[in-house]
């Protein structure tokens, strides 16, 4: 009787089994579609790369407490942590080859330590979270492909179950090897910035630059992409909204059409002075995030007492010193050092971490780091689109 049974039961788990992951990728399908549309974009973006992300069951476990934590955060207006991080930025250098006047590191503005992570120290830091990330992003300040081992750190992370993204200036892609080890490497997106169409257009902004370097770059990607014939890794081309190049954004669309990348991004630009904001904000004011007025700039939106980063996503700079975010830009308000014996968990869970959280929910328009910062404001930063 329980040799007939066995079957029976084995077709049972087998169709419970197939009838869950056709709803999760039905579910896949349908946040993409809605977080690609304008109107959706905001509220299900995150439960999109929630969706799209690798999945083990302790990473699916994880999940609702860290939400529920936020939410109730928001709710009581207290501090309350539960879970741990399934969201990371990692900067793998502090560095850069280019000298963009707005950039901290181009400009010569950062005063933090400088130099790239070692990959031992990334390693220890994914061993920590790995069992808990879905999504890591390998960028902050610098350019992430000055790090020699930035091709070891992704393959480390995706053996890990994670969407992995990076963000390039695009002048060492050129080069078909590092083409060929990255598309192998297995990362999911790519996002390189082009700013400009034609070689002084370009150089207006992205100092030190080389265009045609980068145009060879993209090409050569994309050659690769089809030669291994690998969907990974999805390229984005990033367009900043500036005086100098805002006519160039048509002619932009055309050339990543002909390019054959995957999607686009048009971003307004962060300036923090209003002598920076006559210099390089656009003259259409619905490519600027501010309002220029009475001798100031102000955020047009509205800050929210509210923070997504720091329940769900700590950043970790090329030093180790961890930040509540990319807004951080020269560790104003360090939460701990990632490079220490003090493990992540005791860092993300410790006493500056709490009061920091403390601080946001009793006003974030009071904090100073908070007071130029895009969070909760997507639609006034970024727009993409699939080419």
């Amino acid at each position: 009787m329980g040799r007939r049974q066995a079957p029976v039961r084995d077709r049972r788990r087998s169709e419970l089994t197939n009838f869950f992951r056709t709803g999760y990728r039905a579910a896949q399908g349908a946040f993409l579609l809605l977080s690609s549309t304008d109107r959706w974009r905001r509220p299900f973006i995150l439960i999109r790369r929630v969706l799209t992300a690798p999945m083990t069951l302790r990473k699916i476990l994880n999940v609702p407490p860290v939400v529920a934590s936020y939410l109730l955060s928001r709710l009581t207006r207290r501090p309350i942590v539960l879970g741990r991080p399934f969201m990371l930025m990692l900067e793998p250098s502090s560095q850069c080859n280019l000298h963009c006047p707005l950039c901290a590191v181009g400009a010569g503005r950062l005063t933090r330590p400088q130099g790239h992570m070692p990959l031992k120290q990334f390693n220890r830091i994914l061993d920590q979270m790995g069992p808990y990330l879905l999504h890591l992003t390998l960028w902050n300040q610098g350019e992430p492909f000055l790090n020699p081992h930035l091709i070891e750190m992704i393959r480390y992370a995706k053996a890990r179950k994670m969407t992995v993204l990076t963000s390039t200036n695009g002048h060492y892609l050129a080069d078909g090897r590092m083409a060929d080890r990255l598309v192998r490497s297995g990362l999911d997106d790519l996002i390189i910035s082009l700013d400009g169409i034609s070689p002084r257009t370009y150089r207006g902004y992205r100092k030190g630059g080389d265009l045609g370097r980068v145009l060879s770059g993209i090409d050569t990607m994309v050659r690769t992409k089809k030669r291994l014939r690998s969907a990974r890794p999805f390229i984005e081309l990033q367009f900043l909204i500036m005086k100098h190049n805002q006519h160039e954004i048509e002619p932009f669309r055309s050339l990543a059409k002909r390019l054959g990348v995957d999607r686009i991004s048009l971003k307004t630009l962060q300036v923090e002075t209003v002598q920076e904001a006559r210099q390089f904000l656009p003259r259409r004011r619905s490519y600027r995030r501010y309002r220029v007025e009475n001798g100031s700039i102000r955020l047009k939106g509205k800050l929210g007492h509210h923070c997504r980063w720091i329940w769900f996503c700590p950043v970790i700079n090329s030093d180790g010193t961890v930040c509540p975010c990319c807004f951080d830009k020269d560790n104003q308000v360090p939460l701990g050092k990632a490079f220490n014996a003090q493990s992540m968990d005791d860092i993300w869970h410790g006493r500056p971490y709490r009061n920091f959280r403390r601080r946001i929910l009793a006003g974030r328009d009071r904090i100073p780091l908070c007071q130029n910062c895009s969070e909760g404001l997507a639609r006034l930063v970024v727009r993409k689109e699939a080419v």
